[in-house]
């Protein structure tokens, strides 16, 4: 599949739904079973996508049955990842990557070096976008005194 060919519905792993399942129900602040336009900015944010507010409104009258002030449900918003987000990465892609920055058999990153190399691959503010995960998957070195970026913790989290 090309890079910029969209992704079909059929063509989403089981993993890929769990982990959309995942985002959506993380989004999902209020507990409705439904996301808003503010909600789908910070998904295609996450994965690197930038869209204006026409996108998203436009996303949202599509992939809504409902009024799309009134957001989306779970069936809608999968369906909308799998036309507009185009392919994921598997986890053993991301493994490969992480393995090109470290030695480290726990695929440990200095999280400075993971940012600089995040920005080289086009991601225009990878602090701000990725800030949860590197919150939740980064501690402090007891050797360098370096932030460090715990990749097999991350994977294994992102794949269960």
């Amino acid at each position: 599949m090309q890079a910029d060919e969209p992704l079909k519905f059929s063509q989403l792993s089981q993993n890929h739904i769990k982990t959309l399942k995942d985002a959506f129900e993380m989004l999902d602040d209020d507990g409705d079973s439904r996301i808003s336009e503010r909600d789908l900015r910070t998904v295609f944010g996450s994965v690197g996508q930038k869209v204006t507010d026409e996108q998203l409104h436009e996303m949202l009258q599509v992939g809504s049955t409902q009024q799309p002030n009134e957001g989306i449900a779970f069936s809608e918003f999968l369906s909308l990842m799998s036309r507009t987000a185009g392919s994921f990465s598997e986890d053993s892609e991301i493994r490969d990557c992480l393995r090109t920055l470290t030695d480290d058999q726990d695929l440990r990153v200095p999280l400075d070096d993971l940012v600089v190399r995040l920005k080289e691959a086009g991601f225009q503010d990878p602090e701000g976008e990725f800030a949860g995960i590197f919150k939740d998957f980064s501690a402090v070195s007891q050797v360098s005194g370096r932030k460090t970026f715990k990749g097999t913790q991350f994977l294994n989290t992102i794949s269960e």
